[in-house]
């Protein structure tokens, strides 16, 4: 019955392309009396009852679309693409299991990352929640339904021929990519603000901070731009995903404008914000084992970005489809993808710290002697201090002060005129009350990932109090 159906269609189609055909030789006399081209005295004929010549006839088939698209709706053609691949026995692709496959996965890799992050901050360092922590939280819980959606994308038939989707997950498809756009955009731009606000917790100089204060506001402007224009790219709002089959009036901007600018500003941003530390990052003295351990990191940051390029790609055909459940994969996978290491490399420097904590010997460094001592957080130049006070405890035979993490030593400003704040370490210091040479040991506390782990410092001074 389909094939009876599919061949009729032909027929049609034939006439109608001999129809116009007639119509141009009439308008072009001179040339039909000239005679046609060798090339073009043969033409391949199929009969009606012949269903291999129909189905693999390319001309005859190329009329029949060109008639179909011309002719009849959306759906109708939709309907006639379905009657001809299963009458010809043509199988479609189907990329369903990889749709889910990789956002699960993913989204599983990113929240393991976070629970490690929280991991390390109840038991690693000041066990304190700093802003980054929190919209690090902001950012998974839009990561969470990012992923979460692949799974109800694929059963509505994303990964699918789009004449091979009902009309009704056409919609459902295309309804969860409108509010899965948002979502992506306003991860991304949290993910990146979280990483920033932690800049701001390690490097203290004033030109540094005030570069990462602009960075944070362009990423929140970002977010909330881009998402405003998503939320109302048609009018009215059900128009974006109900205007695919040309029956449902709606005034829409062009997607695709949206979608390359908003994957270019985001790419723009990940740069800045991956070498704006770097030249921090130069100043410091580090071992070749915490150098690889860095330029890790920031590997998996440059990954982002070029997941980012790789995005655009899939962009290209994203608002001009004719088969929006197949060509839409791509997009929604990629985004899947990048928002996830995205959070993976916001969380490694806490992770990094956790490991170090239980696999010293692997992430630790060795010792270093020093006759002098000016640490300031992550190499900077200034000098950062707590606002909480050192506790000690003292001894007759000698002293021995224990002096938690974040918390401020200083040495006797009368004589030596110095005013040294150690920041960021768990420290020990022995105290000879025998002479005027104090030895301090000082052991790095896995919270300050890019630190020496021990040092060994010694201070001359008149008094042998602090």
């Amino acid at each position: 019955m389909r094939f009876s159906a599919f061949v009729a269609l032909a027929a049609i189609a034939v006439q109608s392309v001999v129809a116009v055909k007639s119509d141009i030789t009439q308008a072009a006399k001179a040339d039909i009396i000239k005679g046609p081209p060798a090339c073009g005295v043969k033409t391949r004929l199929c009969s009606p009852k012949n269903q291999t010549c129909i189905c693999t006839n390319a001309p005859l088939n190329h009329a029949i679309e060109l008639c179909v698209t011309s002719n009849c709706t959306i759906k109708d053609a939709l309907l006639t693409k379905r009657y001809s691949t299963q009458s010809c026995g043509i199988p479609g692709k189907d990329r369903t299991e990889l749709v889910w496959v990789l956002g699960v996965t993913f989204g599983a890799l990113g929240l393991a990352a976070f629970f490690l992050r929280c991991v390390a901050r109840l038991y690693v360092g000041t066990h304190a929640w700093g802003l980054d922590d929190w919209f690090m939280c902001a950012a998974v819980a839009l990561m969470v339904p990012l992923c979460a959606i692949s799974i109800p994308l694929s059963q509505h038939g994303l990964g699918l021929d789009m004449w091979n989707v009902s009309f009704e997950g056409v919609n459902d498809i295309l309804f969860l990519y409108y509010w899965d756009e948002m979502i992506y955009i306003t991860s991304l731009a949290l993910t990146k603000v979280s990483i920033l606000c932690f800049y701001l917790k390690v490097f203290p100089a004033r030109s540094f901070r005030n570069a990462t204060y602009v960075l944070i506001g362009l990423n929140l402007v970002y977010a909330l731009t881009y998402d405003f224009m998503l939320a109302f790219q048609c009018q009215p709002i059900e128009g974006a995903w109900l205007f695919w089959d040309g029956e449902y009036k709606a005034k829409c901007i062009s997607i695709n404008i949206l979608g390359w600018s908003a994957a270019g500003v985001n790419i723009v941003l990940d740069m800045a914000t991956i070498i704006l530390p770097l030249p921090q990052l130069f100043q410091l003295s580090m071992s070749m084992k915490k150098k690889a351990q860095i330029v890790l990191m920031f590997a998996v940051g440059f990954f982002v970005t070029f997941v980012s390029i790789i995005r655009l790609r899939s962009l290209i055909e994203f608002g001009t489809t004719q088969n929006v459940t197949q060509d839409y994969v791509e997009v929604g996978y990629w985004s899947t993808i990048e928002v996830p290491v995205g959070i993976i490399c916001a969380c490694m420097p806490a992770i990094r710290s956790l490991f170090s904590l239980v696999f010293p010997k692997v992430f630790g460094t060795t010792r270093v002697d020093k006759s002098s001592y000016a640490l300031n957080s992550f190499g900077a130049n200034s000098k950062m201090s707590s606002a909480n006070k050192l506790k000690s405890q003292a001894s007759t035979g000698g002293t021995q002060i224990k002096v938690k993490q974040e918390w401020a030593v200083m040495s006797n400003p009368v004589n030596n005129e110095s005013d040294e704040h150690l920041v960021g370490f768990d420290r020990q210091i022995e105290a000879d009350s025998a002479g005027p040479t104090r030895k301090m040991t000082l052991q790095r506390s896995p919270s300050s990932p890019w630190q020496d782990e021990e040092k060994t410092i010694r201070q001359t001074t008149s008094r042998g109090g602090f």
